[in-house]
């Protein structure tokens, strides 16, 4: 690596960790409209005397399950086209793990003070997910690449 990519890389991972908290924000707030969605397709199909006859851990549930998905998915992406600049494999996975810990940890005192709820292992189901999703764009073959080479100019 010379001088001058040093600073890109730098801004390459900066730029990496912004956009994988961002996808974290929205997605907890797609979350929470899923959330909230659910809860009143319930209302229209049960009645509300019969509303909480389904736990609201199944709603939270639902939540999490898409929070989770998703993250996996903007993860493997993001990871994916970070792959393009960053060629040392070991420190990609470092860099991917460490942020999915920073999303996952951000996850969980987005959804403290939401109407998901106070569980303790709610960013854990994000937390992992990131590293699924960012894990697998790490070693994945180079052709399997979903993002065209000329790409590789978003994170440089």
């Amino acid at each position: 690596m010379t001088r001058s990519e040093e600073p890109a890389l730098v801004y390459s991972l900066a730029a990496y960790f912004g956009a994988s908290l961002l996808a974290t924000a929205l997605l907890l707030l797609l979350s929470l409209a899923a959330v909230k969605a659910a809860f009143a397709l319930a209302l229209f199909a049960l009645g509300p005397a019969q509303i909480y006859w389904l736990k609201p851990l199944i709603y939270d549930s639902a939540g999490f399950a898409l929070a989770s998905a998703g993250t996996a998915a903007a993860q493997y992406y993001l990871a994916s086209l970070l792959s393009l600049s960053v060629d040392e494999r070991p420190f990609l996975a470092v860099m991917v793990s460490f942020c999915a810990l920073f999303c996952g940890l951000f996850f969980w005192r987005g959804a403290l003070h939401s109407s998901l709820g106070t569980y303790g292992f709610s960013g854990l189901a994000v937390t992992l997910a990131a590293l699924l999703g960012g894990l697998e764009a790490v070693y994945q073959q180079p052709r399997e690449n979903p993002w065209p080479p000329s790409a590789a100019s978003y994170f440089r």
